[in-house]
């Protein structure tokens, strides 16, 4: 039954307002399936974690919506406005589920749309509905059961929410240490990079800039090494990228540093339009790389690199026969 200081509506003002109302909750479905599958055109890191960071709080306000707008007490609205459907604990829990469904159609539909879909965006999800569960619940409820409730909706957000904000500080970092690219002192610096076929291991054995550096075990396969993608992009009024390696085996080493900007990939990735640049390391060599920031500018074929629009560094060697090490630390523009 409907919260007896509703207001009761003839039969036929009821279908109207019922039929409206579930149009508004139909409009808010949309906007949510968009949210998921839509490809936003917007790359890196930041707005990536800027996009984690709303699902939590979008499910929890879709919820909310949706059951505000058929039972606008559930959610702790005025009881003067009108209930067309009473929202039970049970009810509530039917549309929780229903939109956890959606939710995960989402995430898998993201492959279509050439976004990536994730595991935890699908906890984060289920994390904002379940703290809109909780407050639904909790206004049912009086004094320090209400409260509690109330608390525990906050916690959950907070968690859901802890992983993608600290995320953007370290972007924030990352932007103000500039011409300082990457040091690996951070603890959540390597959300930057990305290994293949190879483990990523933050040291402290040896480092030229800081206290630590990062160890790369690459292990036998065709391209082992580690990218890192989400650089700070604009290398414009520098004149050298440099980084520093060490080479801690007895056998020598001829790692491959490639540098593209994100017209690359729209060329369909050619091999002729980025940076590339062998450097062979002897064993126990340390060696400081310096690159000119002209000769990337001018390594695509066709045109002159965006170096305002810097995408992707990659270290890697080609056809590793056998498991080996290597240090890098202390990338940067000069």
């Amino acid at each position: 039954m409907s919260h007896p200081d509703s207001p009761r509506l003839p039969a036929a003002s009821t279908g109207s307002l019922l039929a409206s109302r579930l149009r508004l909750a139909v409009l808010a479905l949309a906007a949510v399936g968009i949210g998921l599958i839509f490809p936003f055109p917007v790359e890196g890191r930041l707005w990536g974690n800027i996009f984690n960071l709303a699902h939590a709080p979008a499910f929890f306000c879709t919820l909310l919506t949706i059951v505000g707008l058929l039972d606008p007490s559930a959610v702790g609205l005025p009881k003067r406005l009108a209930t067309v459907i009473p929202m039970t604990v049970g009810r509530t829990a039917v549309v929780a589920i229903l939109l956890t469904v959606l939710g995960l159609v989402g995430e898998f539909l993201q492959y279509f749309a050439g976004r990536n879909p994730s595991l935890k965006d699908v906890a984060a999800n289920s994390a904002g509905l379940l703290a809109a569960f909780v407050w639904v619940s909790g206004r049912k409820a009086t004094g320090v059961k209400r409260l509690l409730a109330g608390l525990i909706v906050v916690l959950i957000i907070a968690v859901a929410s802890s992983g993608p904000l600290m995320n953007v500080w370290d972007c924030v970092q990352q932007l103000r240490q500039m011409p300082l690219l990457a040091s690996f002192e951070r603890p959540l610096e390597l959300g930057s990079w990305k290994a293949q076929n190879a483990t990523m291991t933050p040291s402290t054995e040896w480092s030229t800039h800081g206290e630590r550096s990062l160890q790369v075990d690459l292990q036998p396969s065709r391209y082992p090494g580690v990218s890192f993608f989400w650089p700070n992009a604009d290398w414009q009024g520098y004149q050298t990228f440099a980084v520093d390696f060490r080479n801690p085996t007895d056998r020598s080493l001829t790692l491959i540093i490639k540098v593209q900007d994100r017209e690359h990939k729209l060329r369909g990735k050619d091999s002729k339009d980025r940076f590339r640049r062998n450097v062979t390391l002897e064993p126990g060599e340390v060696r400081n790389v310096l690159i000119v920031i002209s000769e990337i500018r001018q390594a695509p074929e066709n045109r002159s690199m965006q170096m305002d629009h810097i995408s992707l560094v990659q270290i890697f060697t080609s056809n590793l026969k056998d498991r080996t090490t290597f240090f890098v630390d202390n990338l940067r523009l000069e």
